[in-house]
């Protein structure tokens, strides 16, 4: 279990490195949850740069998948 955690652990700085690459922000922040509604990851534009928005409270795993996933979509 440890060792598939440090692989996520590993994928994820690098795909953070690819972000800045490509001039991505990448944020992970505690998203507000209510009743009604449900919170999840996301992109957009603030001040005219782009910036992905990561809940911090959903497991490393998805995150992960998230960020490959929007990364992927920016391929040069």
């Amino acid at each position: 279990m440890a060792r598939g955690k440090k692989k996520d652990e590993l994928l994820f700085q690098e795909l953070m490195s690819k972000a800045e690459e490509l001039n991505i922000e990448v944020r992970t922040e505690r998203l507000m949850r209510e009743v009604g509604y449900h919170v999840h990851s996301g992109r957009c534009r603030v001040k005219g740069k782009e910036v992905l928005i990561l809940d911090r409270d959903t497991p490393l795993r998805d995150q992960v998948e998230f960020l490959a996933g929007e990364l992927d979509e920016r391929k040069e």
